[in-house]
């Protein structure tokens, strides 16, 4: 462990007060909630479509719904039911349960990595611009990032990772990347892991695979089996996106044995809600609702591009729940003028001057947001 649990539980309430105040992690890249406001009037949630946070738009299932409902009846009592999940999720990606850790979310245990396996000697090394948790724990801990921007199509660098990682604690990939969307075949991913397990056997690769469920290709596929059995693998997932349960907070990671014991010691162990675990197992039981949402989001996000396209503005390839697009502007007016007309798209990135992240939503909302993109992408830039 690269701190003591004392030092890191001090030095990391800033990091969760920030993300408590902030909203979601995993949703808001570690930024304040609803475009960078604080609060939001009941009438201004109600009228605005969101497409700024990458949540999926549809409402959980009967399901689990139903399942939620039984659980509350068991608020009173400590949770029962988190070896059931541990089990059903070893049980569904064909590992042990030992491989298995429960988060509030995946951004629990993305924030927890860090003074896991980093230190004032062995930094952190991750993309630029790529999910921001690990990045933001790291700077808020005093702890060294190398960050590599990524290459001209927009995907992780990755030959430039691999050589920035030697001698580093973890290497953070997530694959597919937010916000980029873009993603790397697990082939490639793998041989870079084998590369760099000679040059430095001691750095953990955390391979962030919370979009994984949306990515259609067959040259793509989980790394949580080599997680459980590498002690240089690990992997996070969560049930925020393709399951529909940004609310419930339920993240995992797989990892073998021992990285996994080191990751436990800086996290809450997976201590969660009864509510928020009987959602997980409805959602894992009920796999044709789940991929229904996939199909939906896929098929309204081949629309939303064209939608762009159309318009003459370059549309990057995305395996996500949501597109990257040149908007040829300052993406904080875009931003500005879509809110105006109740359309919420993601925050501005800074090393994408003139790009903007926008989630997908349902085909209802995403044509009425095609309206408005095209209102305000008519006006000169």
């Amino acid at each position: 462990m690269a701190l003591t649990r004392r030092r890191f539980v001090g030095a990391l309430g800033s990091v969760a007060g920030a993300s408590v105040l902030g909203g979601p992690a995993h949703a808001a890249q570690g930024g304040p909630p609803f475009g960078g406001r604080g609060t939001m009037s009941a009438a201004e949630a109600a009228n605005l479509i969101r497409l700024d946070q990458n949540e999926n738009p549809y409402a959980p299932g009967p399901s689990i719904t139903k399942a939620v409902m039984e659980a509350v009846a068991q608020g009173n009592r400590y949770p029962r039911n988190i070896a059931d999940l541990v089990g059903a999720l070893a049980k569904s990606h064909g590992v042990a349960r030992e491989n298995v850790l429960l988060g509030a979310g995946s951004g629990e245990l993305l924030r927890s990595a860090i003074p896991a396996f980093v230190d004032s000697k062995r930094p952190l090394v991750a993309g630029l611009p790529t999910f921001e948790t690990c990045t933001r724990t790291a700077v808020s801990l005093g702890l060294p990032v190398r960050e590599v921007a990524v290459d001209a199509s927009l995907r992780l660098d990755l030959p430039a990772m691999e050589d920035a990682a030697a001698g580093a604690g973890l290497l953070f990939f997530c694959n597919p990347n937010n916000p980029t969307g873009t993603t790397w075949p697990t082939k490639d991913v793998e041989a870079m892991i084998d590369r760099l397990g000679q040059r430095s056997p001691e750095t953990v690769v955390l391979v962030d695979e919370a979009y994984a469920q949306f990515v259609e290709s067959r040259n793509y596929w989980s790394l949580a089996e080599r997680a459980a059995r590498d002690r240089r693998v690990l992997v996070t997932r969560t049930f925020s996106k393709a399951c529909g349960l940004a609310g419930m907070r339920v993240g995992y990671a797989i990892g073998h044995k021992d990285t996994i014991a080191a990751l436990r010691l800086t996290t809450t162990s997976g201590f969660l809600p009864v509510t928020s675990i009987a959602a997980a197992l409805a959602a894992l039981a009920d796999e044709a609702f789940v991929r229904q949402q996939i199909v939906a989001n896929n098929q309204t996000r081949a629309i939303a591009a064209k939608t762009f396209e159309d318009m003459g503005f370059k549309v990057f390839p995305s395996d996500a729940n949501f597109i990257l697009v040149d908007v040829q502007r300052k993406p904080e007016e875009f931003q500005a003028a879509c809110r105006e007309r109740g359309i919420a798209v993601g925050r501005p990135f800074p090393s994408l001057p003139t790009h903007s992240r926008i989630s997908i939503g349902t085909a209802e909302e995403m044509q009425k947001a095609a309206a408005v993109f095209k209102a305000v992408l008519a006006k000169k830039a």
